[in-house]
């Protein structure tokens, strides 16, 4: 029952924002109108172990590799034109650079979106993001190494792990920043 009063109730509405997000990028960076192609949910809500109230998602967008060349000495170019397509979608919602994200503010809750280029390494896939600190530059990040170990965990023990994440997250929220 704590797990059921702590679980995600407003799935639907997150759901929808992520496609329509997904959607209005893909449709500016690659003409198209796909609503789930090119983005990776990551953070909390992609690995299963948000809470009810959770305030921050966090999402990778996949840039054609073709703007490559576009963004590669210039990474506050690409947060600002990922940010401006996004204004184009919602005139009316505060939306800002963050340093390596652009923050779409909703009412209850927060899109933290990271465009992202994708590299290969033989079987290995990563993605380079930008940063702006300090006149700007380009890291990198590996949530599909994250996301396997826990599909892996997952299936060696089960569900207790997602669970115990989300009770720990629970308690933090409530009683840990005291």
């Amino acid at each position: 029952s704590f797990l059921n009063a702590i679980k995600i109730d407003n799935y639907n509405q997150i759901e929808n924002r992520y496609h329509e997000i997904t959607k209005k990028l893909n449709k500016t960076f690659r003409n198209t109108d796909s609503d789930t192609a090119n983005c990776l949910q990551v953070g909390s809500y992609g690995r299963y172990t948000g809470i009810k109230g959770i305030s921050d998602l966090d999402m990778l967008y996949i840039m054609p590799c073709s703007l490559w060349e576009e963004y590669k000495n210039s990474p506050s170019s690409l947060l600002k034109d990922v940010k401006d397509a996004l204004v184009n979608r919602y005139p009316n919602t505060k939306i800002k650079v963050d340093r390596l994200v652009v923050d779409v503010i909703f009412s209850n809750f927060t899109f933290e979106i990271q465009p992202v280029f994708e590299q290969k390494d033989g079987n290995d896939i990563y993605y380079k993001y930008p940063d702006t600190y300090n006149g700007g530059c380009y890291k990198i990040t590996k949530p599909k190494h994250e996301q396997k170990a826990m599909t892996d965990f997952n299936q060696q023990y089960g569900q207790a792990h997602r669970h115990l994440c989300k009770m720990v997250r629970a308690w933090k929220n409530n009683v840990g920043q005291n």
